[in-house]
């Protein structure tokens, strides 16, 4: 028997009162954290997209279908054009509506009041263009089938973010609400376009002047060159390609005098120049008498920032023929297939069964930046060929979150915006997108050409940033254009900022279509475009160069379309748009190949191994690759970062990278020809500098950071695709990223591949024949984690896998109808 004393009796009590109460208190805080999970999930759960089932909306005028299949590509059906746009509408707010709104608030200058101070420096770049109030008045001055078109899609986007249960799941992220569609705001993404492919404040002029401001002009032919081995126009060439001479050593010594008294050299940029992307694209095509279908084919993989979601959104707008009472013509049906831009309710590239089109960015010159002379008596006003001129004020207020809202003065002169940054330069800035011509719904058009032709004759009316429009069409026939207003401008330099005061130097009117630069039908059957200069001659002056990209890319495009034998393929133009073949850096490998096979270091040994096994590709696993492609920047840096010392000497925001792309010339010239003269300071010989730049391009293995075996181009070049808030917000990105892969491709090769920069689609598609085309798109349809069809055709994107143009079987339908 065991005996229990009153005291220890209580202490036991009081220990199982104490238990109870935490366990009690446990399951209170597990059971509140569930509730809490559960409502979360709820409320994020409420921000998917309606799949099935119907509304009824006043401003329909018939019943609209639209049917997603089991990937989430969407087929609108409507008995009328304003229907479809509408219905476009409603899809875009429900599966992109906070993408849509990151669009608007860049242009418009309105991020700061989403995500508060930090983005206010970036809102004030871009308030300076003032195109919320442009916006405004482009939708007054618009035809009216293009403004009824863009009324009914803000009817569309503002019902289809009405109807969703919750507000899409950012906005409680942010702890915001968001603000209703406006139909200027569908002209404020496309303006949003524009800050992507074009050059907001005449940067690239800009350092072309810095570079002209502080070198001799032998230095300055030799490192701008205009052409290079490298081109591949698909215009004829007016004259062989000669390289540019080396200058001669004094022109060099000359150049470095200024630096005699500096007191130290400055530091060395960074950026490694082939890490920044260059926005852009690939696009090509065959004609029709190589081709299997008959029709011709295009191909078009367009290059932009990756995230999630894609900038593009999968769609297929249909014009039910039924209602027609059996009169279908062309104007009166519709079929067009390809990609949307959310905030817009046309399909930017694609086919309407007649014709085909894809884009590249053209990279012409579309914006001038012009130095202005200030009245030395009255500041507010600047020199004109009519006399002083007083600048225009305007005051804007840009609204930011948790604080106080900020005003600041605009000024504006005849020409454009007076821009910052340009230290005692007072510039002006007249760009393409201030005007009307710049920035319209004119893509619409597309909808209904039939012809390569008629598509070409509607160039001036399309209102996009300008770019390289390829086309196609069913008989066969091929073509390639400027889209986008493209100005007429008085002889003159145009290629630096320059005086317009005397009224020299101006901007009179606009080309029209006739005017343009084009190609028809070439004798080779095959174009191509990559960013890099495809004029020559006088179509070039007339688009002019605001930093093609280098050649290489559209030399190897060039080259494997002429190798194609006919009857062409789909899959065969896939398999180019794949191309990861190294041919550009193939003379670089062979280079360091001989530097480490003729150098006595033994440490360079195993590196000289794994150059052995080269197999030309840009392959995830190739540490060949990487190690030329690592050793050749390395050389790139050092080498053309002295010789352009002198300009950053003078102006600290030098920076020869951004004012060309062509530096390849020069700096192979100067590996090749190994000038005694030349040789960077600290160095008595070639040899002894390549050993150097090989050691310091090879630091991280030969220091032990990373084993040689792990140092391969995947590892560096991997994919970094992420929701613009996961980088912000803990534990999202569990939620909305893409995997992080090794990768195959870069930037000098048909497969432009970069870690957050990179194919935002591939298309290949025959006009007529739309069930045999091909269409890839990273990341998916849909914004949300939770949806059905969330990162489905990733997959296909990152392997290279066909997937269908059209979209597939139905697998969701819903129905839109008018209010009975």
């Amino acid at each position: 028997m065991v005996t229990v004393t009153a005291k220890n009796s209580g202490n036991i009590g009081k220990k199982a009162s104490l238990k109870k109460i935490l366990i009690r208190s446990l399951v209170s805080i597990v059971s509140l954290l569930l509730i809490v999970l559960v409502w979360a999930y709820t409320q994020f759960r409420g921000s998917l997209p309606q799949l099935d089932g119907s509304y009824q909306f006043s401003q329909l005028s018939s019943k609209v279908e639209i049917e997603r299949d089991e990937n989430g590509i969407a087929t609108i059906t409507a008995n009328n054009r304003a229907d479809l746009s509408f219905a476009t509408g409603f899809v875009h707010a429900q599966e992109r509506f906070f993408q849509m709104d990151l669009s608007r608030r860049r242009s418009a200058g309105e991020l700061s009041q989403l995500f508060g101070k930090v983005a206010l420096k970036l809102d004030k770049s871009t308030r300076i263009h003032r195109l919320r109030a442009r916006s405004t008045k482009v939708i007054e001055q618009l035809p009216l089938s293009q403004k009824q078109l863009l009324q009914r899609y803000t009817e569309g986007v503002n019902a289809g973010l009405k109807a969703l249960s919750n507000v899409p799941f950012e906005y409680y992220l942010l702890q915001q609400e968001p603000r209703s569609w406006s139909i200027e705001d569908s002209l404020l993404t496309v303006y949003a376009m524009y800050f992507t492919l074009q050059s907001g404040d005449g940067r690239y002029e800009w350092q072309k002047f810095l570079l002209k401001d502080s070198l001799s002009v032998g230095l300055l032919d030799f490192l701008l060159p205009t052409r290079t081995e490298w081109d591949a126009p698909i215009q004829p060439e007016l004259e062989n390609w000669q390289r540019t001479l080396l200058p001669s050593a004094s022109v060099l010594a000359s150049n470095h005098k200024s630096l005699a008294h500096r007191i130290e050299p400055p530091v060395l940029p960074e950026l490694i120049p082939d890490d920044a992307p260059l926005y852009g694209s690939n696009n090509w095509s065959v004609d029709g008498s190589i081709s299997e279908t008959g029709a011709a084919i295009l191909s078009n993989d367009m290059h932009l920032g990756l995230s999630v979601p894609n900038t593009w959104y999968r769609l297929r707008l249909k014009l039910n023929n039924e209602s027609l009472n059996g009169l279908v013509t062309k104007s009166s049906s519709l079929d067009v297939s390809g990609l949307s831009l959310p905030g817009n309710p046309l399909i930017v590239a694609g086919s309407n069964g007649y014709v085909a089109w894809g884009f590249t960015n053209s990279y012409g010159d579309w914006g001038d930046l012009i130095q202005l002379k200030i009245n030395p008596e009255n500041e507010t006003q600047y020199l004109t060929k009519n006399g002083y001129q007083n600048f225009t004020e305007y005051s804007e207020t840009i609204h930011i979150k948790d604080e106080a809202a900020q005003e600041f003065t605009v000024k504006e002169t005849k020409w454009g915006p007076v821009v910052n940054g340009y230290s005692e330069h007072s510039m002006a800035y007249r760009w393409v997108a201030h005007y009307p011509q710049g920035i319209n719904a004119g893509l619409l058009e597309m909808e209904q050409v039939t012809t390569v032709q008629e598509a070409m004759s509607k160039a001036d009316k399309i209102g996009i940033p300008a770019q390289n429009a390829m086309l196609t069409d069913h008989l066969g026939n091929i073509g390639w254009t400027i889209f986008g207003a493209i100005p007429k401008r008085k002889e003159g330099d145009y290629s630096i900022p320059g005086d317009w005061s005397t009224g020299e130097l101006d901007w009179n009117g606009w080309l029209t279509s006739s005017e343009y630069p084009k190609v028809y039908n070439p004798q080779n059957h095959r174009l191509w475009t990559a960013n890099a200069r495809v004029t020559s001659g006088l179509d070039l002056q007339l688009v002019g160069d605001s930093g093609y990209a280098l050649g290489a890319r559209a030399q190897q495009i060039r080259d494997d379309l002429t190798a194609l034998k006919a009857p062409v393929k789909e899959q065969e133009l896939l398999n180019i748009q794949l191309d990861n073949r190294a041919i550009f850096l193939t003379r670089w490998k062979a280079q360091l190949e001989k530097v480490l096979e003729s150098s006595q270091q033994t440490e360079f040994t195993p590196f000289l191994k794994q150059l052995k096994n080269w197999q030309g590709l840009a392959a995830a696993d190739s540490i060949a690759y990487r190690l030329v492609k690592e050793y050749r920047l390395q050389v790139a840096k050092v080498l053309m970062n002295e010789l352009t010392e002198v300009c950053r000497h003078k102006h600290p925001k030098c920076d020869y990278y951004k004012a060309t792309h062509q530096w390849e010339q020069p700096l192979w010239t100067l590996v090749s020809e190994q000038p005694g003269d030349w040789l960077p300071e600290g160095f008595s010989h070639w040899k002894g500098f390549f050993e150097e730049m090989a050691k310091r391009s090879f630091e991280p293995v030969l220091s032990g950071k990373i084993i040689l075996e792990n140092y391969t181009w995947g590892k560096k070049n991997q994919t970094q695709i992420k929701h613009s808030l996961s980088r912000f917000v803990p534990f999202l990105g569990k939620l909305t990223d893409m995997p992080t892969l090794p990768q195959a491709g870069d930037k000098d090769m048909p497969h432009v591949a970069g870690q957050g920069f990179g194919q935002s689609e591939r298309m290949v598609v025959s006009p007529g024949h739309e069930e045999r085309g091909i269409l890839h798109m990273p990341t998916s349809q849909s914004a949300h984690p939770l949806s059905p069809y969330y990162g489905k055709g990733h997959d296909d994107w990152m392997k290279g896998i066909p997937s269908p143009f059209l979209p597939g079987k139905t697998f969701w339908k819903m129905q839109l109808n008018p209010e009975t």
